[in-house]
């Protein structure tokens, strides 16, 4: 009887990953996604249980480095890139995946030495930015939208309904954003954060070693922003910066809407 269970639980949850016999899934906390078949193959597809939706880029580790095309299909969407025998890893591109739930993979590896077969070993998916590149503008300000960002989580994403235009969903406190810009003018600045939210979640913005801790306030709801003046960040060098946004503590259902970022200089 006890071994019954254990066998229908098993069964239960490849289903509710959508999982085939053999398959592999695993998703890491900052929301990169890898996928493995059964055993390393020419052709192969699969399903993966996708836990938001959002931009990933793609890449692809083959068994052994082999000349050649591959060709992903990744939720009715077509990837192809070139290999070489240099290096076993490729980069695909960089695909949207636009819902949540079941989603459809299939990969196809085509050597340029038929006696060389070129064999697909694991898919990995990493989260990317929605927008463009990020410069500091005219006035030496800098926006980060919530459409620039790269989500490392597994739920919170980018909300694109012209109403919200918004990173949401965020419920898991383990869940961050993180923002890549280039610094043309370095200074001191302000920091406002755009946000909605019921209040009470502490939040932590940090540039290299620089700390901005500050608690979300209660707009009325998670659609009503509000500008909050959060701090000061100096930028001292001229070049490209990562800017990360991750709450400390959650206070209630969610811990924001946070539609941007500003950083705002202080002019002497």
């Amino acid at each position: 009887m006890i071994l019954k269970r254990l066998i229908a639980l098993a069964i239960f949850i490849l289903m509710a990953m959508h999982i085939r016999a053999g398959e592999s899934a695993t998703q890491s906390p900052d929301g990169v996604i890898a996928w493995t078949p059964a055993a390393p193959a020419a052709q192969v597809n699969g399903e993966y249980n996708a836990t938001r939706w959002g931009m990933y880029d793609a890449y692809v580790l083959l068994e052994a480095p082999t000349a050649g095309t591959v060709t992903a299909t990744i939720g009715g969407k077509e990837l192809t890139a070139l290999c070489s025998v240099a290096v076993p890893t490729l980069t695909l591109g960089r695909v949207y995946i636009e819902k949540s739930g079941k989603l459809a993979l299939s990969m196809k590896g085509e050597p340029l030495d038929a006696a060389k077969p070129l064999l697909i070993k694991t898919l990995t998916l990493t989260p990317a930015p929605e927008g463009k590149p990020i410069a500091q503008d005219g006035d030496l300000s800098i926006t980060l939208h919530a459409r620039d960002a790269t989500v490392h989580g597994v739920n919170m994403r980018f909300e694109p309904k012209p109403e919200k235009n918004t990173l949401g969903w965020w419920s898991n406190a383990k869940d961050w954003a993180s923002w890549e810009f280039e610094l043309k003018k370095p200074g001191k600045f302000i920091v406002f954060a755009m946000h909605g939210s019921n209040g009470g979640s502490e939040i932590e913005i940090a540039v290299g070693e620089q700390k901005l801790n500050w608690t979300t306030k209660n707009t009325g709801s998670y659609h009503t922003f509000t500008f909050l003046e959060v701090g000061t960040l100096n930028l001292d060098t001229p070049g490209p910066v990562a800017l990360t946004l991750k709450p400390t503590k959650k206070s209630g259902g969610g811990i924001m809407d946070l539609r941007e970022v500003i950083l705002l200089p202080v002019l002497k």
